[in-house]
């Protein structure tokens, strides 16, 4: 589990330009590419998982349609323009966040009456809607409307999870720019620089963060440390004991969906750095087990450790598609407990 400290959010982290986001290269050129060409669109839909740079890319890009002395298809981040909407202080940059579970009709509402005039004092309205798909039904309906007709020097910035979530109509009016999660290797330097973490307490919570450079970033470092080598050590005890063992470590892991998911990321990257270690690889993630993960290299076959790895990236896929979280993990073990329990994993 990741858990959270007090964070005022990922912008604290970065300086506010183009060259700050971490990759996310494509979609950076992408938006660019469209400054340089004055080809900018109505609305735009950012679109991958939380914490990889999303909104940070929103309010760059209004910073660069705003810019009062932009350095080619990049904002300067000094003029009064970016330092207002880099705080969050310019009028003419509007976010638009859900209240609760929900963005709601009301709140939609209120942003188009304020986006019924003309730009306060910037040369373009941006409007960033931020987690677009927890809008209601009559919210959405009511964007959709506006997108249509979009109003003069306007341009409207829709984040998602994934397209599939918003209505078709809505998707149909917005340039979609995928955003990817950021390799495990760019958070772990990150992590490095900005928490003071040495590489082998780094990577294994970058790995874990799943791409997300927020969510490693939030972590509470030590509690982190502590959870992962409770898990692992829980892991290894269910598989060397019996199926009541199995049983009750799934039953531990599995009531909470993202800790599962955190569980499967940190177990998955074991097997990796066994199967690494049985390649004769040296560079593996989980250094403060390396005489463990030696052991067990030497107890496996190159495809047991494959099955293994596909087991419980199957299984984490499975979740993530919200199917019975206890009975999913009950699965992946009994595969594992006989690929693996006499082999030393």
């Amino acid at each position: 589990m990741l858990k959270v400290n007090k964070l005022k959010g990922y912008l604290q982290y970065c300086s506010m330009t183009f060259k700050s986001i971490i990759g996310q290269e494509r979609p950076i050129r992408f938006l660019q590419q469209s400054l340089k060409k004055g080809m900018v669109a109505n609305a735009y839909l950012f679109t991958g998982i939380e914490g990889i740079g999303k909104r940070t890319t929103a309010t760059v890009f209004a910073m660069a349609l705003n810019c009062l002395s932009p350095d080619g298809a990049s904002p300067c981040g000094s003029c009064r323009s970016c330092r207002k909407i880099g705080s969050g202080n310019h009028p003419d940059v509007i976010y638009l966040e859900r209240k609760g579970a929900f963005i709601r009709i009301d709140q939609v509402r209120e942003l188009f009456r304020e986006i019924s005039f003309r730009p306060f004092e910037g040369k373009k309205r941006v409007v960033i809607i931020t987690n677009a798909h927890t809008m209601n039904h009559e919210a959405a309906n009511a964007l959709l409307k506006v997108l249509e007709e979009p109003p003069a020097k306007t341009t409207f910035i829709l984040t998602a999870s994934q397209e599939s979530d918003l209505l078709p109509t809505i998707v149909s009016r917005c340039q979609h720019i995928t955003f990817s999660p950021i390799p495990a290797e760019k958070i772990a330097e990150v992590l490095i620089q900005e928490r003071g973490l040495k590489k082998e307490e780094a990577m294994p919570l970058a790995v874990c963060a799943g791409g997300s450079l927020k969510k490693a970033l939030s972590a509470d470092v030590k509690d982190w440390m502590d959870w992962r080598k409770q898990l692992i050590e829980e892991f290894h005890t269910a598989l060397s004991g019996s199926m009541q063992n199995i049983f009750e470590f799934s039953c531990r892991i599995s009531p909470d969906r993202e800790r599962l998911i955190d569980a499967l990321e940190v177990l998955g990257s074991w097997f990796r750095d066994v199967l690494f270690r049985r390649l004769g690889f040296s560079n593996i993630i989980n250094k403060d087990f390396n005489e463990r993960i030696e052991e067990a290299s030497r107890g496996n076959s190159i495809q047991e450790l494959l099955m293994g790895i596909s087991a419980i990236e199957s299984a984490k896929n499975d979740i993530l598609k919200n199917c019975n979280r206890r009975l999913r993990v009950e699965v992946m073990m009994i595969d594992l407990l006989y690929n693996v329990r006499e082999k030393g994993v």
